[in-house]
């Protein structure tokens, strides 16, 4: 396990490019963090290496927004889900089968559903200031 220190949205953006060159259709990435330390600010790196060039916005409200890219990218957000029916009804297992699936929020739901999927914890420092483990 690694750990970086990121001290601007630039910087954990750039921090999300670098692991989404190492990334592959299939992939899963389950993002951990308080709101604000810049879980989408690293999905967004993560499609700008997959050649995104649509603006990522938080699926916080949407549940997932999917973006084409080389591998396609979906970008999911299950803070507001509280059962693994919630995993079932969006069919994630297809979908990412030929995509990056990046998860926010992934609680037990996503943990149990991919237990081979790559962790990134995300903490506050200070107001700019982010600690990235992985």
């Amino acid at each position: 396990m690694s750990t970086v220190v990121s001290r601007s949205p630039e910087e954990t953006r750039r921090l999300g490019k670098e692991l989404g060159k190492t990334l592959h259709a299939g992939d899963v990435v389950l993002l951990e963090g308080d709101l604000g330390a810049g879980k989408t600010t690293f999905v967004k790196g993560i499609a700008d290496a997959c050649g995104v060039t649509v603006e990522v916005r938080s699926p916080t409200f949407a549940l997932m927004h999917r973006y084409r890219g080389k591998p396609d990218v979906i970008h999911v957000d299950l803070y507001r889900e509280k059962t693994a029916a919630s995993l079932d009804d969006l069919a994630l297992d297809e979908a990412g089968e030929k995509a990056i699936l990046v998860v926010e929020w992934p609680k037990d739901l996503a943990a149990a559903a991919w237990p081979r999927a790559k962790v990134v914890r995300f903490e506050h420092v200070d107001e700019t200031t982010r600690r990235i483990t992985s």
